[in-house]
């Protein structure tokens, strides 16, 4: 059998020198990875939880010690703000008892002040009756005391001369046409003031006796127009201011009345009386009377 030749042999050193490689490459790497196992610290299971707690309780200090610090700004800056607030709390306090005070003070006042108001309606109110009551009790005695006077209206100024009572006694009975020579006059005199517009004051006697005024204003108004000195002459009743403005007020149902035929008269002070169909009526007020003429007449 032929012997293998030298090319065809396996090369056992080679393999053995190979084996040898690896072997030494894997024994440089268990030390290596020995080496490198001595060097990190050895963590049991204990221990590793240990380390654990000990980084998680490191961390929470940490976290709580942050969370403290901005938990004291925080309640720092609010208490500046609470203090501001409950300052100004306290002011609007303040200013809301006083103005309660003033209110409370001004409720008071106008309590009183309506008592007042109220007191005084009813003695305004009384007073205002009593004036009423008063006035009209003027108006009658002021009338009474000028019921014996007469009035000459349009007579030349001068005309009486120096002794206008006896000038007047003999001077009525001519333009009336009465059947006496003279009529007594307690005074005669003209009315205040000075002529103006070229017209002469009124002429005001007081006549001694009543009935004689009752002839004089009959007289004339049977006469209608009298003359004296060819000069238009009106003989009228003296009234007081008042009541002549009170009756004036009538001029206007007056001239309808006189329109419609209706006599009529005026009674002291200013009440106007008529007859409609045999019917009296009586007005005192000129508004009434015109709408009952204006409706039934």
């Amino acid at each position: 059998m032929p012997k293998p030749s030298k090319q065809n042999r396996p090369d056992h050193s080679r393999v053995f020198t190979g084996d040898s490689t690896v072997s030494s490459e894997a024994n440089v790497n268990s030390e290596h990875a020995v080496s490198h196992e001595s060097s990190l610290p050895d963590f049991s299971h204990g221990a590793l939880l240990k380390h654990i707690a000990d980084v998680v309780a490191e961390e929470g200090r940490h976290t709580q010690k942050m969370m403290n610090e901005s938990f004291a700004k925080l309640e720092s800056g609010l208490d500046i703000k609470v203090d501001s607030i409950i300052k100004r709390i306290g002011e609007i306090a303040a200013a809301t008892e006083s103005l309660s005070s003033c209110v409370t003070e001004t409720e008071t006042r106008i309590s009183a002040v309506e008592e007042d108001i109220a007191s005084l309606q009813k003695k305004l109110f009384a007073l205002e009756n009593l004036n009423t009551t008063l006035a009209e009790k003027v108006t009658d005695l002021e009338g009474r005391t000028r019921r014996d006077n007469i009035r000459i209206l349009n007579l030349r100024e001068s005309v009486e001369g120096s002794d206008p009572l006896q000038f007047f006694e003999s001077f009525l009975p001519k333009p009336l046409d009465l059947p006496v020579k003279c009529i007594e006059i307690d005074r005669a005199h003209r009315g205040l003031g000075t002529p103006t517009d070229g017209r002469p004051r009124p002429v005001i006697l007081k006549i001694h006796r009543s009935r004689d005024v009752t002839t004089i204003l009959s007289a004339a108004r049977r006469k209608g127009q009298l003359h004296y000195e060819g000069q238009p002459l009106c003989i009228a009743p003296d009234i007081s201011p008042a009541v002549r403005a009170a009756r004036r007020a009538f001029n206007t149902v007056c001239a309808e009345l006189i329109k419609k035929g209706i006599r009529f008269q005026m009674n002291f002070p200013a009440v106007l009386v008529f007859k409609v169909e045999g019917t009296q009526k009586t007005f005192r007020d000129p508004k009434d009377a015109k709408t009952y003429i204006d409706s039934n007449v």
